[in-house]
């Protein structure tokens, strides 16, 4: 049987898309998390007092979709607001979101070290630095 769709790019990334999260979302095993919540959490801790505005910017995150995932990590009391400069309000790593961390952070690097495994590291490599020229 014949595929029409072997030959298109898109239909691969999106396939290697869905498996990369199927992974990733497996890893945090009992974490009551999703992804996009885990990857703000991750951006919050890289950068405290970073602005919702800003993470929305980095990652790709429409406003509207930013406030139910902010909601559910202050909810979880892993994140915080605080007041910063004039009218801004910074966020930041609660707490208890820094016991957590470290959990987050190993399970979506072992999502990545499963896709490395996959096609190897010097691939795998090349893979990232293809696919950050493409978004």
């Amino acid at each position: 049987m014949k595929n029409p769709l072997e030959a298109f790019v898109g239909f691969h990334l999106v396939r290697t898309g869905n498996l990369g999260l199927k992974v990733l979302n497996s890893s945090y095993g009992d974490l009551p998390v999703r992804h996009p919540d885990v990857a703000v959490a991750m951006v919050i801790h890289a950068n405290p007092g970073i602005t919702q505005s800003s993470i929305g910017r980095m990652l790709s995150i429409q406003r509207s979709n930013m406030v139910p995932i902010i909601g559910r990590l202050e909810q979880r009391g892993w994140v915080e607001r605080r007041a910063g400069k004039g009218k801004m309000i910074g966020l930041f790593i609660s707490p208890d979101g820094e016991k957590v961390m470290p959990a987050l952070q190993a399970a979506s690097q072992s999502a990545e070290d499963y896709i490395a495994a996959k096609i190897g590291a010097e691939a795998f490599e090349q893979l990232r630095a293809i696919l950050k020229k493409i978004v």
